[in-house]
């Protein structure tokens, strides 16, 4: 995807308005445009960018506002912490458990494992600014054992194998809406049996190998699935101004 005017002016604006409070307004869009030197189109086009990430909420007649709400995109690689600090808010983890054990049948089939290979599981409560985000359940092939008895598992598990000569390049993602249990709401900081959306993940090196499958519960009221669609048929543009 082109690096385009809108776009940049974007990126601009998440990284003004990320340590805004939920429900400031923002500047007008003519205020904007002349502050960044573009067309009104253009501030309107990176507000629809904003607006689709759920950064923030457009009001007819009221403004623009910022909205404290966590999209995922369909169309984006990215780890939990660099989701958190692209929308301005700061990551943190509890490590709840590690555990080398005999990898389910789900985990051996997504990892291409043998039956009953070991894998390395690690729970994790991952939040933001200080609130419970989600509850994830990593698997790793046991021969990444010595890299995350060595490393910080308080951070990305991406960057830690990427440290180690292991980098992630692509990914499959499953999401469907699930009850999350008594123990889960438990952590999340949810009243008795809440919604959820459960995420399941599988990461690939560069060589086209799964290294790490991912099941995370994420809380329904803080989170939601974004993908741009369109025609198959239709050649693929994107606006330049």
């Amino acid at each position: 995807m082109r690096d385009t005017k809108y776009r940049r002016v974007a990126a601009g604006l998440r990284r003004s308005f990320a340590g805004q409070p939920d429900g400031s307004r923002l500047p007008s869009e003519k205020d904007l445009a002349r502050e960044y030197a573009v067309s009104l189109m253009t501030i309107r086009r990176a507000f629809e960018v904003l607006d689709d990430e759920g950064f923030v909420n457009r009001i007819v007649g009221r403004g623009t506002f910022v909205q404290r709400r966590i999209v995922a995109k369909g169309d984006s690689l990215t780890s939990f912490s660099e989701d958190m600090r692209m929308r301005g808010l700061e990551p943190s983890t509890r490590v709840i458990g590690i555990e080398v054990l005999a990898a389910p049948d789900a985990v051996s089939r997504d990892l291409r494992l043998h039956t009953a290979e070991k894998v390395v599981t690690i729970e994790r409560l991952r939040l933001a600014d200080g609130e419970p985000m989600c509850l994830e359940v990593a698997h790793l092939p046991a021969r990444f054992a010595p890299v995350l008895d060595h490393g910080d598992l308080n951070g990305s598990l991406h960057a830690l194998l990427a440290a180690s000569g292991t980098v992630i390049l692509t990914g499959t993602r499953r999401i469907r809406a699930v009850l999350a249990g008594d123990r889960a709401c438990g952590l999340l900081g949810l009243a008795g049996t809440a919604p959820a959306l459960q995420v399941v993940q599988v990461f690939f090196d560069a060589q086209g190998r799964p290294v790490q499958r991912s099941s995370s519960l994420y809380r329904a009221d803080r989170y939601e699935a974004f993908s741009r669609v369109r025609r198959p048929d239709l050649p693929p543009t994107d606006a330049t101004d």
